[in-house]
């Protein structure tokens, strides 16, 4: 039953990778670097807010859905989410009496788009959720899956019907693949609300802050060490060069989807469960299949000769090769990564994933400022590679301290791999 739920969801994964590649291909053929690279920082900014929003809104609605009163839940996050685009809002106004820094982080004319796409994007965010904490894997992926259709059927029509060939063929295609998906998300949970009552909602929202706060601060710091990079790229290098490593970001983080599938699917099922055992055996044993599987992937990408990548995206984008081998190694540790967290995020205990993104991010700040301006592209995924590679290795040690887990149980065995491919064919 799990590894059809695994391979459900990272089918709409996969759907989504190449989704995502044919959306680039026509940002390189189209849009140029430059205007790929203004899309990316608006693209990060809206993640940034986010970020914040799903404080309340996030994984904590993942955990608690089947848990606490839906209606509350609900409304609570709502209030929750225009409390925080009003909060970025003033935050925007006061950074535009200091032009160069508003220049830097916001493209100018897009921050009331930000603000507006955070928004609907908060509220389809929060459908998601609830239906994956109610463990609704089906209706959750129908719901990505429309997203990503809608946004790469938009930014094609944009481009090649209407002939808007700068960044605002991805704005059009970020409001039209968030406003649809979360307008029909709300018809999929209005059964739940139904059924509840809006009660106790101090406590319920201290609880869901609590439980978010970790979290999402773990993922705010997470974010930065990913894309810290980005703001520094455009001060030293231009847009340009951000464009392209924006796209050999989106290549790398592509191959994201195998830990993202199988660790969603993790986070669903322990929510839903009180063993110990059971969590710990099953995150060691989707940890191996994740990282191998990510590993295999990342060497098929890095031996595409790069005349491909010119042929394919032009030849403004020749140094996406570069990008992609330095920051493969950092795709594999986000792979272990992605499963360390929902293990401590699914077993209550987000904290340790807030202390893993510290250690990132103390390890990217010095990084990205010293290797950037030393070695430009490489630099950053470089820096990008440290950065992961020391969150998992305190998130092990962790594990290992927290679960008593030995080293020697991270071996692969041949009965591991056969009991895996017998699985799989019967299954398909």
């Amino acid at each position: 039953m799990m590894l059809r739920k695994i391979l459900a969801t990272s089918g709409t994964r996969i759907m989504n990778a190449l989704s995502s590649l044919i959306v680039l291909w026509i940002a390189a053929n189209s849009l140029g670097s430059e205007a790929w690279g203004t899309a990316g920082i608006i693209l990060l900014d809206i993640s940034l807010v986010l970020l914040v929003v799903e404080l309340v809104t996030g994984s904590a609605i993942v955990f608690h859905s089947s848990k606490e009163n839906f209606t509350s839940l609900l409304l609570l996050s709502a209030m929750w989410t225009f409390f925080v685009i009003g909060l970025f809002a003033f935050i925007f106004f006061i950074l535009s009496g200091f032009p160069h820094l508003y220049s830097l982080m916001i493209p100018e004319n897009y921050g009331k788009h930000i603000l507006i796409l955070s928004l609907i994007n908060g509220f389809y965010g929060f459908n998601l959720n609830a239906l994956l904490g109610r463990e609704k894997l089906k209706v959750f992926n129908g719901l990505f899956v429309l997203q990503f259709s809608l946004l790469l059927a938009t930014m094609a029509s944009s481009v090649y019907l209407f002939d808007i060939r700068d960044e605002r063929a991805f704005v059009l295609a970020l409001y039209v693949s968030y406003t649809i998906p979360a307008f029909v998300g709300w018809f999929m949970i209005v059964p739940y609300i139904e059924k509840s009552t809006f009660t106790h909602t101090k406590s319920i929202f201290m609880r869901l802050f609590h439980f978010g706060s970790m979290t999402q601060l773990s993922s705010i710091a997470h974010l930065v060490n990913k894309r810290m990079s980005f703001y520094v790229i455009k001060q030293y290098l231009g847009l340009a060069p951000l464009g392209v490593y924006n796209s050999g970001v989106q290549l790398t983080e592509g191959l994201r989807l195998i830990g993202q599938s199988i660790s969603l699917v993790q986070f669903s099922s322990l929510s839903n469960s009180n063993s110990d055992e059971y969590a710990r055996t099953m995150s060691i044993q989707l940890l191996k299949f994740s990282v191998l599987l990510t590993t295999l992937a990342s060497l098929v990408l890095i031996a595409i000769p790069k005349v491909v990548f010119e042929m394919i995206f032009s030849k403004d984008f020749g140094d996406i090769k570069i990008v992609i081998i330095s920051l493969a190694p950092g795709v594999v540790f986000l792979a272990a990564n992605t499963i360390f967290s929902h293990y401590f995020s699914g077993t209550g205990k987000p904290k340790y994933n807030l202390y893993a993104s510290l250690v990132g991010l103390f390890v990217t700040i010095p990084a990205v400022l010293l290797l950037i301006p030393a070695f430009q592209l490489v630099g950053a995924g470089i820096s990008a590679s440290l950065a992961y590679g020391a969150s998992v290795l305190y998130q092990w040690l962790v594990f290992k301290k927290l679960t008593h887990t030995k080293t020697s149980e991270l071996r692969i065995s041949m009965h591991e791999i056969k009991t895996f491919v017998v699985s799989l064919k019967r299954l398909l």
